[in-house]
């Protein structure tokens, strides 16, 4: 499986298509890339997918795909389900002639259903695969220093955590950025960013490990930081 890290940028602004689609402007996204069938399929960090890529590989329009009452009850619902404030949070729409489509990943295989059936068996093994940790290939990307858009699904995972273990945001942020040995986000590599993800999907699941509260010692002292309780989930006392 051949992995790859993109950038994409709409130019020309142009006026959504769809009142379910909220507009990202000229915000730059780093994709993914993951082969099926020899051909690209575009997620982000985050695990959205590429849904105009993946209709076009197919010979489909994704606009046709929203359109049906089906697609349209089914994001209703699944709005409702993850206590999105309507389905427009599903939907991130990059407009321009380079424009595309990001779909909300519980609507990724949903799609991919309706393009082709095996390619729906393969995506749902692959966003599992990102789920599971496959946010690390995005380590291989480069060790350049990450921008505000990189560092996007680290603030997801912060603000899982504190929504789940109801804890402050400041000190979550703070083992975050202290996991990989920097005083402040802004600081990171794209391969930090990416670890630090990955230590929030285990701090959210409460599968943090002694060795990653360990680290976070360690690179507090060296930081000369004060130490933080997160006594739900395992952090120092």
């Amino acid at each position: 499986m051949a992995t790859t890290l993109q950038k994409k940028k709409g130019r020309t602004p142009a006026k959504s298509a769809a009142p379910t689609t909220r507009a990202d402007d000229n915000r730059a996204v780093r994709f993914l890339s993951v082969e099926f069938d020899g051909e690209p399929v575009q997620f982000t960090a985050d695990d959205w997918i590429n849904g105009t890529q993946v209709a076009e590989r197919f010979g489909k329009r994704l606009r046709n795909w929203l359109r049906l009452a089906e697609t349209k009850a089914y994001m209703r619902a699944l709005a409702a389900a993850i206590n999105s404030s309507d389905v427009s949070g599903l939907i991130r729409r990059q407009p321009g002639r380079a424009g595309y489509t990001l779909l909300h990943p519980k609507l990724a295989v949903a799609l991919a259903r309706w393009c082709d059936v095996e390619f729906a068996v393969w995506c749902d093994l692959q966003i599992d695969h990102i789920l599971r940790g496959g946010v690390s290939l995005w380590c291989k990307a480069t060790a350049e220093r990450s921008d505000t858009t990189d560092r996007e699904p680290l603030l997801t995972a912060a603000a899982a955590i504190v929504a789940r273990h109801r804890l402050p945001f400041g000190p979550v942020y703070e083992a975050l950025d202290l996991f990989v040995g920097v005083a402040h986000a802004r600081e990171m590599t794209c391969e930090q960013v990416a670890q630090a993800t990955e230590f929030g999907k285990r701090l959210l699941s409460g599968n943090a490990t002694p060795e990653d509260f360990a680290a976070i010692e360690r690179n507090r002292a060296q930081l000369g930081k004060a130490t933080t309780q997160l006594p739900l989930i395992g952090g120092a006392a």
